[in-house]
């Protein structure tokens, strides 16, 4: 007892070590305004009304109550100060860590295994954006009530029990309810069913799982919905599935190879029209190769199979296969699946060494080796989310042709009051995406305002072409023609705006 509460103390401070800076980073332009800044709901703190909204709103695509709470107790608390909201996530991110470790030990009783596994959990570079990025509350709430799932029901197998079997149910839906990533722990209790827990197969073994499929089956289906209601301007499954197959694999892939060299990361990994074939092929033998050999030698090494198969079940939701705006990938998406690989990489470097002489001595070098490294980098990566500029900048440097970053450059650039600079981050997300509405909208503001409204005008005719459904470029389109002394003309469109969203504030000031 007194190794594993000293184990789970290092673990702790360690997640506060890596991430101290965190006091010092802002709010960024990457949802961080629809999660807390400009959410009017959010920034009322914890009232009736604003928990009422938590429960029945599908805001951002998601239903998520626990991860609107968490950011209105922040409120609550901490006002609109970024350090204490980037505080709680790290916190969280600590206990996350702690979590593991105990559920890992009590399950395989190996404890300096468990802690190397949760160590790395804690300090690895992929799991940057997830504790340092305020918006990805959701994530580390999600894998908070997943892991205490997990706990519950290590227990409810040691000694089955209705008692038992409903708090893994509670802690189930807790997890649903802050980020519906977890509709595969279902999947992950029958893994750990066959190791490291080694339940005899029988009927109750599925039994006992049928509520939680049911309930990841509805929240899959209102998922769904609720993202083909948000993002109308994007793609939704239209893609072809071979393109998203070729896309999901790829990304595997790359989780991989960023697991072990995750040096050029960035918050965003855009999708592009085109895959590879050849490409998609080789990444293709290499997930259905290590599935083979994880089933092949399921006898042999049951860890290898468990945490492979962790990998791809877990990631299964979020792989590409079910296209969702235009990210490819996502290192946030990697934090709880590679737990699964964080498995095999210390059970198997155990069992090799079993026969190695001063094993203790070579395995305890190599792991603070890692930890170390991936500390470092953990700490250089957290550096760069300090604020909008530097973490775009970032992401436009090493993530080629990517539209995205550079669009929200440009807005970072705005917000500081540049505008050459943001134009210019505009026009080259335009270059390089012209079929990307969102750089249009807001080159054609700047160019309005620098009083040339020729220019403005061409920007936002072509925004309103890509996305009719937007009334911004609209609306700008009635601005350029009221600075053109057209009166009557911008009414026009103040109305049509009006028309597409009734509560479009901006038109509804001429229009009374």
């Amino acid at each position: 007892m007194g190794r594993t509460i000293a184990v789970s103390a290092a673990l702790f401070m360690m997640a506060l070590g890596v991430f101290s800076q965190a006091r010092t980073l802002q709010f960024v332009n990457y949802d961080d305004n629809l999660y807390v800044t400009e959410n009017t709901y959010v920034r009322d703190g914890l009232t009736k009304k604003s928990v009422m909204w938590a429960f029945t709103t599908a805001y951002t695509g998601n239903r998520q109550p626990i991860t609107w709470l968490s950011h209105m107790l922040d409120i609550t608390i901490y006002g609109l100060k970024p350090s204490g909201h980037h505080i709680t996530n790290i916190l969280i991110h600590g206990a996350n860590s702690v979590l593991l470790f105990i559920l890992l030990n009590l399950m395989t009783g190996s404890l300096w295994r468990s802690a190397f596994v949760a160590a790395l959990f804690c300090v690895h570079p992929l799991h940057v954006e997830t504790a340092a990025w305020i918006s990805e509350r959701k994530g580390l709430l999600s894998a908070f009530f997943w892991l205490s799932a997990m706990l519950f029901y290590v227990s409810y197998v040691k000694k089955p029990s209705v008692l038992r079997y409903l708090p893994v149910l509670f802690c189930f839906i807790a997890s649903l309810l802050s980020k519906p990533i977890a509709v595969m722990l279902p999947v992950a209790l029958l893994l750990i069913d066959y190791w490291p827990l080694g339940r005899k197969s029988n009927i109750q073994i599925v039994i006992e799982k049928i509520p939680f499929f049911l309930l990841s089956g509805i929240m899959g289906v209102l998922t769904y919905q609720a993202q083909r209601d948000w993002n109308v301007e994007e793609f939704f499954n239209v893609l072809p599935f071979t393109q998203r197959l070729g896309n999901a694999l790829i990304s595997y892939a790359m989780y991989l190879y960023n697991t072990v060299v995750p040096i050029s990361l960035s918050p965003i990994y855009v999708y592009h029209d085109t895959i590879n074939i050849s490409q998609a092929v080789l990444c293709a033998a290499v997930v259905i190769s290590v599935s083979a050999a994880s089933i092949v030698f399921i006898k042999r090494t049951p860890y290898f199979f468990v945490g492979w198969f962790w990998f791809l079940s877990v990631l299964l939701p979020v792989a590409g296969f079910a296209q969702v705006g235009y990210q490819s990938m996502a290192d946030r998406y990697s934090y709880l699946p590679l737990i699964g690989l964080f498995i095999v990489i210390a059970t198997a470097a155990g069992q090799w060494a079993a026969g190695v002489a001063r094993r203790g001595v070579i395995l305890c070098i190599a792991a603070v080796a890692i930890l170390t490294a991936s500390s470092y980098l953990s700490v250089r990566q957290t550096a760069y989310w300090r604020d909008d500029i530097s973490l775009f900048s970032r992401a436009a440097n090493v993530t080629p042709s990517n539209f995205i970053a550079l669009f929200n450059l440009g807005s970072a650039y705005l917000s500081h009051g540049n505008e050459d600079d943001a134009l210019a981050n505009y026009n080259k997300s335009i270059a390089i995406k012209p079929s990307y509405e969102k750089p249009y909208v807001s080159a054609g503001f700047i160019m309005l305002h620098k009083n040339r409204p020729n220019e403005a005008s061409l920007y936002f005719a072509k925004a309103a072409d890509l996305d009719p459904g937007d009334p911004a470029p609209v609306y700008g389109t009635g601005l350029v023609l009221m600075s053109m002394g057209r009166r009557d003309d911008a009414l026009v469109y103040f109305r049509k705006a009006l028309s597409i969203d009734p509560n479009f504030g901006p038109a509804k000031e001429y229009i009374r």
